[in-house]
């Protein structure tokens, strides 16, 4: 018989820290490309719901011979935001549910109106209501019904399901003095509501402003939704085509850096671009550059995205555009416009 001799092979500590420097290494150089990856899946999904929701635009109109409105708002509507107390308020989102598989969640949706017989009736189906009692929010089987989480109405860069130290906003408003009003409801039901991240553009600003040079170039640039807007897209081939005018984007509905202070429920209706697109690296309390509520913002790489009226999805650099009357600025009022007949380059901004 023989017998091995000698001492059991290990190894040092020197080389199990080479090792571990080596993983380390190869960790550091792949992680980026691996963020790089879920960001490009993340922007290709978030593109997805912008089409789903134009789409959904699209087959309203095939039912109704009209574009869903984008604020179930004041009638008549003369430009004052303190009118928005004897309306439903009820947004572009809404009236999208059944276009979207949420038929049922639209249908327990109660009219504020007594004797509270059901969902409140469609401005465009039935435009004789000039009344509509309180607002939607007044209802508390509203409310809870405006707490389901719509995963379809979210961007999946965003983490828009997290706290926020303020509220959520409920509508928002451009009055005729040139004042954008934001409503929102404080916490702690704020944080209950459903949240998204897409709304519809309502152009640079709304129709309330009133007409002539004081308010140009505001004015000018009209976009395709509003309160009980009756837009055809006949009307917006004819005038600046489907392929060059904004229907939705994306906005953050609060700051993009810190805490964030506010967000958007689904039943928000639309914003206008007059405040650009913010950079969510940028803090809008230092900068007006940043992402704020009043303005349009992403969590993708210097882009938000938008959905145009044709339903093709492109992504729009921030540049100058939160910086009013610059040349990045101007691109963005004339891709909102509906009907302004600005044919000037907006290639330095489009994706």
């Amino acid at each position: 018989m023989f017998k091995r001799s000698g001492k059991r092979s290990a190894f040092t500590l020197i080389e199990l820290l080479v090792v571990i420097a080596i993983i380390a290494l190869l960790m550091a150089l792949l992680l980026p490309a691996v963020q790089k990856v879920r960001e490009a899946a993340n922007k290709m999904l978030c593109a997805s719901n912008l089409r789903q929701c134009g789409i959904a635009c699209h087959n309203y109109h095939n039912d109704f011979n009209r574009l869903p409105p984008g604020l179930f708002g004041p009638v008549p509507d003369n430009g004052q935001f303190w009118n928005v107390w004897n309306s439903y308020d009820c947004g572009l989102m809404y009236s999208l549910l059944p276009y979207m598989e949420q038929d049922n969640l639209k249908k327990q949706f109660h009219d504020t109106n007594p004797p509270h017989t059901g969902a409140p009736a469609d401005p465009v189906l039935d435009p004789a209501i000039t009344v509509q009692g309180a607002p939607w929010w007044n209802s508390t089987t509203n409310l809870t019904s405006a707490g389901t989480k719509l995963k379809m109405y979210k961007c999946p860069s965003d983490t828009i399901d997290e706290d926020v130290t303020n509220g959520c906003f409920l509508l928002f408003y451009a009055d005729s003095g040139g004042t954008l009003w934001g409503l929102f409801y404080g916490n702690p039901v704020g944080n209950t509501l459903g949240r998204t991240n897409y709304v519809g553009v309502t152009g640079c600003w709304s129709d309330n402003l009133p007409p002539g040079p004081g308010w140009a170039p505001y004015n000018q640039y009209g976009g395709i939704f509003g309160n009980r807007n009756k837009l055809t897209l006949g009307q917006l081939t004819s005038q600046d085509g489907t392929s060059n005018t904004l229907m939705l984007g994306e906005t953050l509905g609060g700051d993009g850096v810190g805490p964030r202070d506010y967000c958007n429920t689904w039943m928000t209706g639309c914003l206008p671009t007059a405040w650009g697109i913010g950079n969510s690296h940028v803090d809008s309390t230092l900068s007006s550059a940043g992402c704020a509520w009043y303005n349009f913002g992403s969590r993708h790489t210097a882009v938000a995205q938008f959905c145009f009226g044709d339903c093709s999805v492109r992504g729009i650099r921030w540049g100058s555009t939160t910086q009013f009357l610059t040349a990045d600025w101007y691109c963005l009022q004339a891709l909102a416009g509906r009907k302004d007949g600005d044919t000037r380059d907006t290639s330095s901004i489009l994706d």
